[in-house]
């Protein structure tokens, strides 16, 4: 295209868009550049490009004075129209990790105790043979003559050795050695005892009991023997058992 055919093309694009045709002058970076008049709308910089579309108009900002793009919102306008997840249903509260964490215990104890008496724990010290069940170690105190009452004992899968206790002085009165998945009945004195609970799997003697099975607890309420009317337990664990024992920590103490 010679330069007659791109001043006529200049000249015509002015025309439609009604901007000056005056005259053209250069400035001091020698780029020419044309010069508005009162009778035209604006002037055109020669060799370069410019946005002439009307001002755009926003919310915050108002006009936009000619600008590539609109300002940024960044307002409450914006923020209202962002996508946000429901709130949840129900706010969790701070104890709530506190009762799941009791719950937790109150049955990894039971199952710990459980696995520990049935022997699931390693036991390398060699076991001895244990006590036919029925057979009975007395306190030197107790007058076999004396024994009128009754005490009833089932075990479950461990085998067990039950004991009475004075409440007074915590001596020993009787202790009944019980084989897993057995009964047996056998003659106590009369009286209001503490009892306690041995339990295990294989058997080490009346120092070291079942060793690393041993399970020890106390039944929380004393005991009554009279001469009509013994007592029994069953260690037979379930949901819907009454009978209510706490957890020794110490070991049981040796027999004599």
């Amino acid at each position: 295209m010679g330069l007659d055919d791109r001043d006529y093309m200049r000249e015509r694009y002015r025309k439609r868009q009604g901007l000056d045709q005056g005259e053209t002058t250069w400035n001091d970076k020698k780029a020419r550049r044309e010069q508005s008049s009162a009778g035209y709308k604006k002037a055109v910089p020669l060799g370069s490009a410019s946005w002439i579309s009307k001002p755009i108009k926003t919310k915050s900002s108002g006009s936009g004075g000619g600008a590539w793009f609109a300002a940024k919102n960044r307002g409450f306008d914006y923020q209202k129209g962002r996508f946000r997840p429901p709130p949840p249903l129900f706010k969790p509260h701070p104890l709530q990790g506190l009762v799941l964490l009791l719950s937790a215990v109150g049955i990894l104890i039971p199952a710990y105790r459980e696995a520990k008496r049935a022997g699931w724990f390693p036991d390398r010290t060699p076991e001895i043979a244990f006590p036919a069940t029925g057979t009975v170690t007395v306190s030197n105190d107790v007058n076999p003559r004396s024994a009128t009452s009754r005490m009833t004992v089932a075990t479950d899968q461990a085998n067990a050795v039950v004991q009475l206790f004075k409440p007074e002085t915590d001596a020993h009165v009787i202790s009944v050695y019980v084989h897993r998945n057995d009964d047996v009945t056998v003659p106590v004195p009369p009286g209001t005892y503490r009892m306690k609970i041995i339990e295990g799997d294989k058997w080490h003697g009346t120092t070291s009991y079942f060793g690393p099975s041993t399970t020890y607890e106390t039944v929380v309420r004393p005991m009554v023997f009279t001469r009509r009317r013994g007592a029994g337990i069953d260690l037979h664990r379930s949901p819907a058992g009454t009978l209510h024992t706490s957890i020794n920590i110490k070991d049981p103490k040796p027999l004599n």
